[in-house]
């Protein structure tokens, strides 16, 4: 009987068995007519970025831009609490480098950089996208930063994979 009960509860201390791991799902792209993968920022592309960030953006439908100014296609996002994304999308590079000449840069902070007492937001440009964060959290500003400036979506096969790297066998011994 004693030892019964010294089996039983030896069963139920048992560490659980290990099931084998799942492999990882392949990673989403973006796709279809509405977010072409074409080297340039789309709305879609901008928030499937930011999700994939983990920074869960929200779209603003009651919010006004500050650089309205800028023209290009607007969109406003919350992140979080208290912070806002303002994205300014452009037909191309050299259309958002020609609305973004006259900003006053020094009103503005890199992604990388602390912000000072005043609290300047934080400028983020790539490609067709020019980007105005506000938030006082360094951790959430330099992942919102890495997220867009990593580059638009590419078109399938636009970078060539570098080919697995070739193994020989180790020399055996005779």
């Amino acid at each position: 009987m004693v030892a019964a009960l010294v089996a039983v509860a030896a069963c139920e201390d048992a560490p659980p068995a290990r099931q084998a791991a799942a492999p990882a799902p392949a990673v989403a792209q973006p796709t279809g007519s509405n977010c072409p993968a074409n080297g340039a920022w789309a709305e879609c592309s901008v928030l499937y970025r930011l999700e994939r960030a983990g920074v869960a953006p929200a779209v603003d439908t009651t919010g006004k831009p500050d650089e309205g100014r800028l023209g290009g296609t607007t969109m406003l996002l919350k992140i979080g609490l208290s912070a806002h994304l303002e994205v300014h999308l452009y037909a191309d590079s050299a259309s958002r480098a020609a609305a973004t000449a006259k900003l006053d840069r020094t009103q503005f902070v890199s992604g990388t950089q602390e912000q000072t007492i005043k609290r300047e937001r934080t400028l983020i440009e790539s490609a067709n996208l020019v980007a105005f964060f506000t938030s006082i959290n360094s951790h959430q500003r330099e992942r919102v930063s890495d997220a867009l400036t990593a580059g638009p979506p590419q078109p399938t096969g636009a970078a060539q994979p570098l080919p697995p790297a070739k193994s020989t066998p180790p020399a055996t011994s005779k």
